[in-house]
């Protein structure tokens, strides 16, 4: 059974350090839908998860009314969407994090997906993230479009000065094409199949955020925490 006042003290303390033994997979079943409506997709939104220890990693996933509230806590979480290949701006779920609400965020498990951070401001206590789908596809083109959807959904965010940050997983990461996007900000490819990305709140307000990396077959690589 997974500690989790024990992961809590070591998040606190340093979260690489507790990212690279507390090996995390989001349930996406239990959490990226609408309760009791199948295939309806859900918002960002507040929900208690619990840990359950799996073979080769911890599950995360909603919590029941069985589950021991020892074992479970409250975080923020973006569910995925998917691009319905109509509306451009479908495959972004979008979020704002600030000094309100628990200081654990979590998104969907990234596949060939982006994650975007734009802090307010240089003291990085808010921020709004995005998680752009990977179905807009592997190509240049697929890119092309996060790009566009990316560029038009922070429009109205405030900067402070601060670059974008970007981390992309997937098979694509390291194509040389990919690089005449736009340089603007930070950019940055894994060759990892798939993600989970995990934010944390310090205790002087600033969001932080961290990527765990595994491969197909849910085993974690080398070096698998990338500070984001």
């Amino acid at each position: 059974m997974p500690d989790l006042e024990d992961f809590l003290i070591k998040l606190e303390q340093d979260p690489v350090v507790a990212l690279n033994e507390y090996n995390f997979k989001v349930d996406e079943e239990s959490l990226d839908f609408v309760p009791g409506q199948i295939g309806v997709q859900d918002e960002y939104k507040q929900v208690d998860v619990t840990l359950v220890d799996e073979a080769q990693t911890i599950k995360l996933r909603a919590m029941t009314s069985g589950d021991s509230p020892r074992n479970s806590l409250r975080i923020w979480y973006l569910p995925w969407k998917r691009w319905d290949e109509v509306n451009q701006m479908s495959g972004v779920s979008e979020a704002t994090l600030d000094n309100k609400g628990p200081g654990i965020f979590l998104t969907s498990q990234l596949t060939g997906c982006r994650f975007t951070i734009q802090y307010h401001s240089g003291d990085m206590t808010k921020a709004t993230v995005l998680h752009l789908a990977g179905n807009y596809g592997e190509n240049l083109k697929g890119a092309q479009a996060r790009e566009s959807v990316e560029s038009e959904a922070l429009t109205n965010v405030p900067t402070g000065g601060m670059l974008r940050r970007r981390y992309s997983i997937g098979r694509y990461s390291k194509n040389p094409k990919f690089f005449k996007l736009p340089v603007e900000g930070v950019r940055t490819y894994y060759d990892g199949e798939k993600a989970t990305v995990l934010g944390v709140r310090g205790k002087d307000g600033k969001w932080k955020f961290f990527a765990q990396q595994y491969d197909r077959n849910d085993a974690f690589m080398k070096d698998q925490v990338k500070v984001l």
